[in-house]
């Protein structure tokens, strides 16, 4: 065989190669993305619940503060309480939109980053909905009651208690956002702060992360 001949034999050989190279790098990052689609779907539907929840809460105590609107007492308390309602069933939308919308198309980077940004988003979620709990528990609690039963339980509540349980609510979201931007919402995280960060992200977005730097390693591969 000639020079020219084993030229070509190996240019088609190398050619083929790269060819099967090329297929199993899709098929593996076909497998990996239904994966990470997976892992994403009990997410999806999650926030889809949290979403019809709080419009069902929010109608709720809409519907308390229009029955007393003259009454101070409900404005006041109840109409800071459906602020947070909104703005939590708003979270929770934007969370259902945005990994709805990820795109499993793209380069994996922009997926990364994608998700990176949910679980920021979903940490800063479940940070406002603790603290905001903390403020809003009893109002919630007697409004609801009211709304399922009828009873006036908020105009009934002693003032006195009501108002120092939303002062200490108050103080505990002050200590609770200030130790939060000091400690976690940084971008130098320690790693303790990035495994309490991890925790509360949630199990979904963890696993997708971890399934999405696999893949990410393995397209480097080559390249390195």
């Amino acid at each position: 065989m000639e020079l020219d001949d084993l030229k070509a034999a190996w240019t088609a050989h190398g050619a083929m190669l790269e060819r099967g190279v090329a297929i199993n790098e899709r098929l593996l990052r076909e497998v990996m993305l239904r994966k990470v689609r997976a892992r994403l779907t009990p997410y999806v539907v999650w926030r889809a619940l949290e979403v019809a929840l709080g419009a069902v809460v929010l109608f709720a105590v809409m519907s308390v503060i229009a029955a007393h609107g003259g009454e101070p007492r409900y404005l006041v308390v109840g109409g800071p309480l459906a602020v947070f309602v909104g703005a939590a069933t708003a979270t929770s939308a934007y969370l259902l939109v945005h990994a709805v919308q990820l795109d499993y198309g793209g380069p994996v980077t922009g997926l990364q980053r994608a998700v990176a940004q949910l679980r920021a988003a979903e940490y800063r979620a479940l940070k406002w909905a603790l603290l905001g709990g903390v403020v809003f528990w009893l109002p919630a609690a007697l409004v609801l009651f009211e709304a399922l039963t009828g009873v006036d339980a908020l105009a009934r509540a002693d003032l006195a208690w009501l108002v120092a349980n939303l002062a200490f609510g108050v103080l505990v979201l002050a200590v609770g956002q200030a130790m939060s931007r000091k400690f976690v919402e940084r971008a130098d995280l320690s790693p303790w702060t990035r495994r309490v960060v991890d925790a509360v992200s949630g199990r979904a977005l963890r696993l997708a992360t971890g399934d999405l730097a696999e893949l990410a390693r393995f397209q480097r591969e080559p390249a390195e």
